[in-house]
């Protein structure tokens, strides 16, 4: 989407333009209390259910864009998290492509053994455009959208992960496939030297970088994330954790195929205008939309009977569904003053116009809840369909 509300008012003064902008202007995409939520309310004297949101409107799209002599924010989609908390609780699972790399590997031992499963959120996002001038008006000019994720517990993010990896487990076994049992491979030696991250809820591996990479990853309660195995970045991080060897190992002890799913979970869709220098405006795009990230992986180990660790992966290319369950408020409005920077402009002083607009993405947590299931449940069945191809099933 991009935004067509607003255009350089080319030949008038930046003062005109200021003006004509305040008249014209849609009011920011705030948050407000849903004016008929207790039509969605619990009865009387019920309480009301653990996971209600907070009842808030907002949209689904926004936009912002800077120009020579405008700067303007647009919103669209407005909708109530208390409609959404209305909606089915359940979704059918989400169809995924996987693209398998060795995948002869997956028929080289009977069994699978599934020593974790990481179930990790996006928590944030951003996305920016500059704009260098053009022609005569060489003032440059930037845009900013920000977003954070708002409604997901820690607790719910758990209980997601222990789900994701019970559904693999069953889909296996309702194919046919041996797996090896949580008490078997808890008991081999090279399991138990496995490296795990051991997180701060309950001591179980959740590994928390919304101060850094803005996502958040779990593992099921029983098998904290196993290091190498949380979307760190390169192969160097599975091999520093020793986790590929042990693999090697474990998959010829137990003749077991060794499974470790990864799947990131996205909330957004943004797009930019990106850098340009001979341009005299941009824009950014920002939509709530519910899917599978492109980094998701399924890594799959066949350890030979000398204990060699021969590896194969799955990757995809993401998965997404139109259906609803947030809104985007915003939260804070961080742009520098348009009349200043006209003002300095008209004068002849160079200066950068900064608009920088921050939203909540704020779900719905049992429609949130209710996408994942069918996220993963969806990426589980991809993985169960190309191991039985790879066996020639």
């Amino acid at each position: 989407m991009r935004l067509t509300a607003f255009r350089p008012l080319w030949g008038q003064t930046a003062l005109a333009a200021t003006a004509v902008l305040a008249l014209s202007l849609p009011a920011p995409a705030l948050g407000q209390a849903d004016p008929f939520g207790a039509l969605y309310a619990p009865a009387p004297g019920a309480a009301p259910a653990k996971d209600a949101s907070s009842g808030r409107t907002g949209a689904t799209s926004v936009s912002g864009a800077v120009g020579r002599s405008y700067a303007g924010a647009d919103a669209s989609g407005q909708v109530s998290l208390a409609q959404l908390d209305m909606m089915p609780d359940n979704a059918p699972p989400l169809p995924v492509a996987l693209q398998g790399h060795s995948t002869r590997y997956l028929a080289n031992r009977p069994k699978i053994v599934i020593p974790g499963y990481t179930l990790a959120f996006v928590q944030g996002a951003s996305a920016s455009a500059f704009g260098g001038g053009a022609g005569l008006d060489t003032n440059q000019r930037r845009t900013q959208i920000a977003t954070r994720l708002v409604g997901l517990t820690d607790a719910m993010a758990q209980d997601m992960a222990d789900a994701a990896y019970a559904d693999l487990v069953a889909q296996l076994e309702a194919a046919g496939f041996e797996v090896v049992d949580l008490a078997t491979f808890q008991a081999s030696e090279q399991m138990r030297g496995l490296s795990r991250y051991d997180g701060p809820v309950g001591g179980q591996g959740i590994i928390d970088s919304r101060a850094t990479k803005a996502w958040v990853a779990y593992g099921p309660r029983a098998l904290p994330i196993i290091k190498g195995h949380a979307f760190e970045t390169g192969m160097g991080a599975v091999a520093a954790s020793g986790a590929l060897l042990r693999f090697g190992r474990a998959s010829r002890d137990l003749d077991a195929i060794v499974l470790s799913p990864r799947v990131l979970l996205d909330y957004i869709d943004m797009e930019s205008t990106g850098r340009r220098t001979y341009s005299g405006s941009a824009s950014v795009d920002a939509d709530l939309r519910f899917g599978i990230n492109p980094t998701s992986k399924v890594d799959f180990v066949w350890g030979n009977n000398s204990g060699g660790a021969m590896p194969g992966w799955f990757t995809t290319k993401g998965a997404f569904t139109p259906q609803p369950f947030g809104i985007l408020a915003q939260t804070a409005d961080r742009s520098d003053s348009i009349a200043t920077h006209n003002a300095l402009v008209s004068i002849g002083f160079g200066s950068v116009y900064r608009q920088s607009l921050v939203y909540d993405a704020e779900v719905s947590p049992k429609r949130y809840a209710a996408l994942s299931r069918a996220a993963f449940q969806g990426f589980n069945a991809a993985l169960v369909a190309e191991i039985r191809r790879a066996r020639g099933q």
